[in-house]
């Protein structure tokens, strides 16, 4: 096969071409750090990368996630032990209650049930990042509200709970409604008599709806002077009863009874009521505690997770898109050495087809 001059330089230019594109990808590759720097290069590499990169971004959102979920029941956890050491308090006050006290001593003790009852309140209606964490679902509406009509304090939120994705197919509650926060569940046994042998009851009714327990309590035996009945929903209106029923009144300011006697039998058996919802209060209070410890747990194991998968995907989509710069630089030399032994050839070859066609 005959060799011509224009396949030599054909070949010449050919070999140009191919050394010069390699030697600026190499080039680029050692500027950027990376070894794919556009898909045509690496089609099933790009796909790969594309795809890890779409799993970290979901990891990073569920570790989000996490973190906002944490911040909100380690907020609740803060709110719920005020909530404990107020109830202590409040238990101290109905304590009181065994004895007659003089009018000062019951003033006294009213007036700092009152401000444990708005404290209560002011608690019931905390909020992050401008919404009632107590609320439910409803995390607009403010959680409790005092009701003039009734004397009682309304639940406004709901009993939803507000799921938040910790991975493809789980999830954490991060929020305590305020049925279950501020409203009270009574434990067995129940108390049949107080501690004079008064006899009293006591009879729940959740709703369903809201998750809100209203108890209804009788003492003595209806026909008697001093037979007494009353409801309360939340340890708000337990602070609201006791702050009144220091004044030997009733939550709408009347007097519990004509008689005095009467009166003052009928406020004393009232705060002594009131001593076994608080207790259960409490105990409840720390339950709800403890849920939330257990929940922190699951969340707190699941961040190392995503954080270790992370990693191991981040390692990986750095061997697929990372270049070995050592490697690189190695190449781009050996690129640059050919390609200048390439010119050089083809220099020496046109100059000598030129000589060759003058002569």
């Amino acid at each position: 096969m005959r060799i011509t001059t224009s396949m030599i330089f054909s070949h010449i230019a050919s070999s140009l071409q191919k050394n010069t594109e390699e030697y600026a990808h190499l080039n680029e590759r050692l500027a950027t750090g990376k070894k794919i720097n556009r898909i045509s290069e690496d089609v099933s590499g790009s796909v790969n990368a594309l795809g890890y990169r779409l799993d970290i971004s979901i990891n990073d959102q569920y570790k989000r996630n996490i973190d906002k979920t944490n911040i909100q029941l380690d907020y609740t956890t803060k709110i719920l032990d005020s909530v404990s050491n107020s109830l202590i308090n409040l238990h101290e006050l109905a304590a009181m209650g065994n004895n007659a006290q003089s009018e000062d001593k019951r003033m006294f003790y009213s007036k700092q049930a009152a401000d444990w009852r708005d404290y209560f309140l002011s608690l019931s209606n905390s909020k992050l990042d401008g919404k009632f964490i107590f609320s439910g679902n409803k995390t607009d509406k403010q959680t409790f509200v005092y009701n003039s009509v009734t004397g009682k304090y309304d639940y406004q939120g709901d009993n939803g709970e507000i799921n938040i994705l910790i991975d493809k197919e789980a999830s954490v509650v991060m929020n305590i409604q305020g049925s279950r926060a501020f409203s009270i569940s009574l434990t067995e046994p129940l108390p049949a008599t107080l501690s004079d042998g008064t006899p009293i009851s006591f009879t729940q009714a959740k709703d369903p709806l809201t998750g809100v327990n209203t108890i209804t309590v009788e003492i003595g035996n209806s026909g008697d002077p001093d037979y007494d009945t009353f409801t309360f929903s939340s340890i708000m209106d337990i602070a609201n009863i006791m702050s009144y029923a220091w004044k030997y009144s009733d939550i709408n300011g009347s007097s519990l009874n004509s008689d005095p006697e009467v009166a003052e039998k009928m406020a004393l058996h009232r705060i002594a009521a009131l001593a076994k919802p608080i207790d259960d209060a409490r105990v409840q209070t720390i339950g709800i505690q403890s849920e939330i410890g257990a929940r922190q747990i699951i969340l707190n194991d699941q961040s190392k997770r995503l954080s270790s998968s992370t990693l191991v995907m981040q390692n990986t989509l750095t061997k697929i898109e990372d270049a070995d710069m050592t490697e690189t630089a190695t190449e781009l030399l050996k690129t640059q050495t050919a390609l200048e032994a390439l010119r050089a050839s083809a220099s020496k070859i046109i100059s000598q087809s030129l000589l060759d066609f003058l002569k």
